[in-house]
This record gives C-alpha cells, sequence and structure tokens, in this order.
C-alpha cells in the first residue's frame, strides 16, 4: 500500500501548480496592453514580484508596472460593466475582480450560474 502513496500525494501537490508563461516585453505600451488583456479575461492582478519572476527580458521596471496597473485597471472597469448574470448562466469563470467596483456584481454573478436561464433539461 506504501508503494501507491507517493504517486498519489506527488499528484495531488502538482494537479494545485499552474505554470505562468513567460513575458517578453520591452516597453511600457506592451505592459499596458498586457495589464489591459489581463483584466478583460477576468483575472486576477499579478503582483509586481510575480511579474518580474516572468518577466524573460527583465525590462520590467516601476514605470513598467505602473503601465500595467493601469491597463489593468481599464480593463476591469470594461470587464465589470458586462452583465454579471448573463455571465453566470454561460457558467464563465468569475475570480472576484469586480467585488470592490460594485458589490452586486457576484450576486448578480450567482444568480445567473444558480440560474435556469439558456440551459435546455
Amino acid at each position: 500500500m506504501n508503494k501507491w502513496l507517493l504517486p498519489i500525494f506527488t499528484g495531488m501537490s502538482l494537479s494545485g501548480c499552474v505554470l505562468q508563461p513567460q513575458l517578453a516585453f520591452n516597453d511600457d505600451t506592451a505592459w499596458k496592453n498586457y495589464g489591459y488583456e489581463t483584466a478583460l479575461s477576468g483575472m486576477i492582478k499579478n503582483s509586481e514580484g510575480d511579474l518580474r519572476s516572468r518577466d524573460k527580458m527583465k525590462s520590467l521596471q516601476a514605470t513598467g508596472y505602473q503601465a500595467y496597473s493601469d491597463g489593468y485597471e481599464l480593463g476591469r472597469t470594461e470587464y465589470c460593466a458586462q452583465n454579471a448574470f448573463i455571465l453566470g448562466v454561460k457558467n464563465q469563470a468569475y475570480h472576484g475582480i469586480c467585488d470592490r467596483l460594485d458589490w452586486t456584481f457576484r450576486q448578480d454573478y450567482i444568480s445567473g450560474r444558480t440560474s435556469s436561464a439558456g440551459r435546455s433539461f
């Protein structure tokens, strides 16, 4: 029985790991665009340290992170302007990025997730 424990625990520990892609941007505009696209896809904002560790070109400076943050806020505003109920009905993931902008967003999203609208039985 012990011979099965190591593969099971290894598989369980690796299943929680998500490989983050390496980043290769050479100017602040590219960092801003990346921040915008990150938020527009509903993902949580990356820390400066996380971005630095994935920056293949080692180009992320303070101005680059500020550009990333500015782009992220633009994308977040656009993402959070969508209908949260419909997002839930479509069964798309929501990572909580709108909670501070609109306290009803999560409630509407949950209502959509639990709704039978758009589902065939």
